[in-house]
């Protein structure tokens, strides 16, 4: 047994050899005797003794506990106190180095021995439970866990617990605060009820920390004291926990989604696949186990193609289309993606393959690229389908050789889609496209560009007289009756024809000159076919013309407003006046309303020239107020673009504001076409009507309307059209419309105004029927508002017997 030894701190020279003498004798070996604090500890440091008899009041101004303090610190040296003082003060500042012992001198040499080894176990013992405490720190440590010690509400955290990392010792509640509160009653119900917990719950380590997945294992223990305490071990288990969240969703990918999926090993050789590769493939996960995809699935080898580049090891992957077998034999594509897998030494480990049937989108694609030439609606070709005909077609033309354009364009057919709807709209063109198909050569192409538009292009032409066949025959099949679902009816069609020369020669020119076609033969009365000649180019390039130049003659003043006057016929007075654009062009000479409002039509000009009319027309009211000429209305005409647009009530408002104008003085003349193609006209005029606006319905008898709109649509006079006027007094049809006419509005009392009277006569018949308002140039033509003034003056002076 080795020699126990012993440093001896002691001031009194003669006590130190004494106590140095009784060790010997005892069999301790003295290392060291030294006078002061300091020098104890210096002596503590450099012989390391396995005790230290340490007296309290010393020579110098440390005392003994201090240096006590600093050597059980620093160096872990039992110490036992020497000291001739009992009072309690003293013992209990040497109780708080936590000694081994305290002797008060004088003492007796056994009880100096039996001391010394008390000290000696109770050190040993202590350093055994801290190696202990160590190693299942460090044990806790490497495993992540901490030990858990929850006591009662009045408990007061250890110290020591609290200095350690990998102990948590705290009051329940304070625990408590710190889990979430959906995990709570693990502690709250559980482990009360149960006197064990094993269980997952989210725990933070702070307020400011966020929560954590914990492994929590416990029991509690009745102390002795009556106490009851719960003592277990906590694992943080948050990155095993989020591994596992991605497993899981992993492991629902590969179950259920619609690609097939397979997994091999380094060798190629299948290891696992999902249910979507058997529903793919018919190929169950049995089947091919321990396969190698090339021999069974692909229909040729791609091991050449994508295994070299994944054994690269800066390329994990390939994809790209092959083809594939499925195990009864028929073949489909597939767009492969294959994946490797690499092992923590950088070789790859497995390889994932995800197969997806493409076989419907390849279909898809050709649907697509079909349906890219074909009009869905009829079957027959689309406007992409026309022009790559006409390209086709215009790449082989000779002087032999000639290739002409028919544009038709359905009459009536805005009648059927708005009476019958758009559902029995489109049977009708599907049988028209029908007939059209059925009129034509087995090389020549229909095609629908629009709405009722169809487009032929007819690849071969010797003259003239072929292409009137092909018209003639095209519109007696669409002059047949047409049986829809719940009706039977009848259209017409128009038809341009355009024939390839050295100016038309491209796919834009032959379009062009077949719509010019096409928009006179709808002029001359429709249901006929019209073709492009040295005619209708000149007119083509006057309409181009008039195009071009109406911008800058609308801002020159060149298009200017005129008013011809309305005259009421019982009383003879002058009821109003019509506003009218006339256009005076310095290059063009005097243009007509017909001929440049259509144009103006088709672009926003026709927005701006309805707006200067409208302008216009208030000035004039003003400056005939002032001449005394007052309760003049005036009728201003609207287009069908006017009416579409959301903004033409606000603008109507707004310019009889400005220029401080009744209402009730001004009168809208919108046509029946106008109101039949746009669904929001009510709409629009029951907005002006409420501001007080007066309505007109134009060139009534020429369209369609049905008395059912008419009813329904604040109207308060109609205006018979001139064409029924014209012939009044010699042809009874005329008569008998006009009668019929003034029968229906009388009904629904609304005023009526007959347009073109040219002579007394038809003044006369017209008022016998019911004519209330009249004009025409048996009154006056339009003319300037200082003219209309001027007019109006002598118009009183001379009656009505005698026409200016």
């Amino acid at each position: 047994m080795n020699q126990q030894r012993v440093l001896i701190t002691e001031d009194e020279r003669i006590t130190a050899l004494d106590l140095q003498f009784a060790l010997e004798e005892l069999g301790f070996e003295v290392v060291g005797n030294v006078a002061t604090g300091e020098e104890s500890i210096q002596a503590a440091r450099e012989f390391l003794p396995d005790l230290i008899l340490m007296d309290i009041h010393l020579k110098t101004d440390m005392l003994g506990t201090e240096a006590a303090d600093c050597i059980v610190s620093e160096l872990d040296i039992p110490v036992i106190f020497l000291s001739a003082y009992s009072d309690r003060s003293v013992i209990e500042e040497a109780g708080q180095t936590k000694p081994y012992g305290y002797l008060i001198k004088p003492y007796e040499t056994r009880e100096l021995d039996a001391a010394i080894q008390v000290a000696l176990a109770k050190h040993s013992a202590d350093k055994k439970v801290r190696d202990s405490d160590r190693r299942l720190t460090l044990a806790l440590e490497a495993a992540k866990m901490s030990v858990w010690d929850w006591q009662q509400e009045d408990f007061e955290p250890d110290r020591e617990g609290k200095g350690s990392s990998s102990l948590i010792s705290e009051a329940m509640e304070m625990l408590i605060d710190r889990i979430h509160p959906e995990d709570r009653h693990y502690l709250t119900d559980d482990l009360i009820a149960n006197g064990h917990l094993e269980c997952s719950l989210r725990l933070k380590e702070n307020e400011a920390s966020e929560y954590r997945q914990t492994q929590v294992y416990a029991s509690i223990f009745s102390m002795n004291n009556g106490t009851k305490r719960a003592i277990g071990v906590a694992r943080d288990i948050h990155e095993e926990y989020l591994a596992r969240e991605k497993l899981k969703q992993a492991a629902v990918v590969f179950e259920s989604t619609s690609e097939a999926i397979l997994i091999t090993d380094c060798n190629r050789r299948i290891i696992s696949t999902n249910p979507a590769f058997t529903e793919i493939t018919d190929y169950s996960m049995e089947e091919v186990l321990g396969r190698d995809p090339d021999d069974f699935l692909h229909a040729r080898r791609n091991s050449d193609h994508f295994y070299p580049r994944l054994l690269d090891k800066g390329t994990h992957f390939w994809n790209g289309e092959v083809a594939c077998i499925k195990r009864t034999g028929g073949r489909f594509p597939a767009w492969e993606h294959i994946s490797g897998v690499y092992g923590d030494d950088g070789e790859i480990i497995n390889y994932v393959f995800t197969i997806s049937d493409i076989g419907d989108l390849r279909r898809a694609e050709k649907s697509l690229a079909r349906m890219a030439f074909i009009d869905s609606l009829t079957g027959v070709g689309n406007r992409v389908h026309l022009e790559r005909s006409l390209v086709n077609a215009l790449s082989s033309i000779s002087d032999e050789k000639r290739i002409a354009v028919l544009y038709i364009d359905l009459d009536g057919f805005k009648a059927v889609n708005d009476t019958l709807g758009h559902a029995e709209g489109d049977r009708l063109l599907q049988a028209v496209a029908e007939r059209f198909t059925q009129c034509v050569r087995e090389n020549d192409v229909v095609t629908r560009v629009g709405g009722d538009e169809f487009v032929i292009v007819v690849t071969e032409v010797n003259d003239e007289s072929g292409l009137i066949v092909m018209a003639d025959k095209l519109l007696k099949s669409v002059s047949e009756p047409f049986v829809l679902a719940s009706e039977v009816v009848e259209v017409s069609a128009s038809i341009g024809i355009s024939i390839t020369t050295d100016l038309i020669n491209t796919h834009e020119t032959l379009l062009t000159s077949a719509d010019t076609a096409l928009f006179h033969a709808k002029r001359h009365g429709k249901n006929c076919y019209q073709f492009y000649d040295l005619e209708l180019a000149v007119e083509s390039s006057e309409r181009l013309k008039i195009e071009r130049n109406m911008k800058g003659a609308f801002n020159n003043q060149e298009i200017c407003v005129e008013f011809q006057p309305l005259i009421n016929i019982a009383t003879n007075k002058i009821y109003g006046a019509e506003a009218l654009c006339r256009w005076y062009s310095h290059d063009m000479g005097v243009i007509s309303p017909d001929r440049f409002i259509p144009i103006a039509e088709k672009s926003d000009m026709i927005l701006m020239i309805g707006e200067r009319v409208l302008e216009e027309s208030c000035k004039a009211l003003n400056d005939w107020a002032e001449l005394g000429l007052h309760d003049v209305v005036i009728s201003v005409n609207v287009s069908a673009r006017q009416l579409s647009d959301k903004c033409f009530p606000d603008i109507v408002k707004r310019t009889l504001k400005k220029h401080k104008i009744s209402p009730e003085l001004i009168e809208l003349e919108i046509t029946e076409t106008a109101i039949q193609n746009n669904q929001h006209a009510k709409e629009q005029l029951d907005i002006l009507r409420e501001f007080g606006v007066r309505f007109a319905i134009d060139d009534f008898g020429t369209g369609y309307s049905s008395l059912s709109r008419l009813k329904e649509l604040p109207f308060d006079r109609v205006k018979i059209d001139r064409s029924f006027v014209t012939d009044l007094l010699t042809n009874e049809s005329d008569k008998e419309v006009c009668r019929a006419i003034f029968a229906l509005c009388d009904v629904l009392h609304l005023n009526v105004t007959a347009e073109g009277i040219e002579n007394i006569q038809q003044l006369d018949l017209l008022k016998d029927m019911g004519c209330g308002c009249a004009q025409g140039f048996y009154f006056g033509r339009a003319m300037s508002p200082d003219r209309f003034a001027a007019w109006v003056e002598l118009y009183y002076q001379r009656g009505i017997e005698q026409p200016i």
